[in-house]
């Protein structure tokens, strides 16, 4: 089988990995994949490393004429069998690119909850669609697409990758204690992670205890305010700021609680890797996130944008050692059942299978 997937993201998030661990996955199964990415991307960089074709094209926006004349050039150079699109604008663009080159079948991995904006996009083409967690198929089940054009392949993580890290000592580098309890958060600073709501719950628990520190792990556009508003509450002394870590195994590590206040979630990959290290988990009942965290179970989950209630959680494992344990090895078990790489690529070889019966 022969597949060319396009994703039109610069930097490096969770859906990028998917992709690579898919491709790689497809490789080990004999089958050939190509990648359409940014020029100089993390993504081409990574899928060079593992020996995958990569095809560099600027892509400026989602109705880039050009990136789908170019695209399309290659499916019809290339007799691919699927177009796969791993981002929204890869959608519109991938769309585009069929008007340039034939392909047997197209899908689109969605990956985000939110609403489905253009019906006409969704529903006007011959596109079949792969959500990674069943709360995404509902949301745009009620969008207005069908549900026979949606299957669900969950997200999934690399356990040999976390299980054979070389860990180092980020307490130590930020000069934290074995005794102090850090409640960590790992995710992209956008306004649906929900860092803001954990900021406001550190600042409910500052003064009870004096044995807590905050780790936020990421980058990007609210970064400036989130510092903002932690200065201002008078976080500094407890709350860091690590920006963009390429070492996220070992932080994961330094953590005793795994922070997610997210209030949109497809699923969220950090929060899979952070149970796959045993981390008990304190979040929300946004989007797919409980089909990964089982309230009372790996974890507390809280109604989405309630600091309260966050902080309340937070105190609760705060002070119950032998639960936070409890919960990250249940956690750990949940992530070996459901969300490993094997899964998720048999289960993405299975749709193509369908699309081309």
């Amino acid at each position: 089988m022969r597949i060319l997937h396009i994703d039109t993201e610069r930097t490096w998030r969770g859906g990028e990995q998917q992709l690579l661990y898919l491709v790689k996955g497809l490789k080990e199964r004999e089958h050939t994949s190509s990648v359409i990415c940014q020029p100089g991307s993390s993504l081409e960089d990574a899928v060079k490393k593992a020996e995958i074709d990569a095809i560099p094209i600027k892509m400026r926006s989602e109705i880039d004429i050009l990136a789908a004349w170019k695209i399309g050039r290659f499916l019809r150079r290339g007799k691919y069998d699927i177009l796969h699109a791993h981002t929204s604008h890869a959608h519109s663009i991938g769309l585009l690119a069929r008007f340039f080159g034939k392909v047997k079948a197209m899908a689109v991995s969605r990956r985000v909850d939110f609403p489905i904006r253009s019906r006409f996009k969704y529903n006007s083409f011959a596109v079949h669609y792969i959500a990674v967690s069943e709360a995404i198929k509902r949301v745009m089940a009620e969008g207005g697409i069908s549900p026979q054009k949606i299957d669900v392949v969950r997200s999934c993580i690399d356990l040999d990758r976390l299980d054979n890290a070389v860990i180092s000592d980020v307490r130590a580098e930020f000069g934290i204690g074995k005794d102090i309890i850090i409640i960590g958060n790992i995710a992209h600073m956008a306004d649906h992670k929900g860092q803001i709501y954990l900021i406001r719950a550190a600042n409910i628990i500052k003064n009870k205890y004096q044995n807590i520190k905050f780790i936020i792990v990421g980058d990007g556009e609210l970064r400036s305010r989130l510092e903002l508003e932690a200065h201002k509450l008078g976080l500094n002394d407890i709350l860091i700021f690590t920006g963009f870590r390429k070492d996220v195994i070992s932080i994961l590590a330094s953590f005793d609680i795994f922070a997610f206040p997210s209030h949109l979630e497809g699923l969220g990959t950090s929060l899979l890797d952070a149970m796959a290290m045993r981390q008990p988990i304190v979040s929300t009942t946004a989007g797919g996130i409980p089909e990964a965290v089982k309230n009372g179970i790996n974890g507390i989950l809280v109604p989405p944008k309630d600091p309260e209630s966050f902080a309340k959680a937070l105190i609760y494992l705060i002070e119950r050692p032998e639960l936070r344990s409890m919960y990250g090895n249940i956690g750990r078990k949940l992530v070996e059942g459901k969300f490993t790489t094997d899964k998720m690529i048999e289960g993405t070889l299975n749709v193509y299978k369908k699309l081309l019966s």
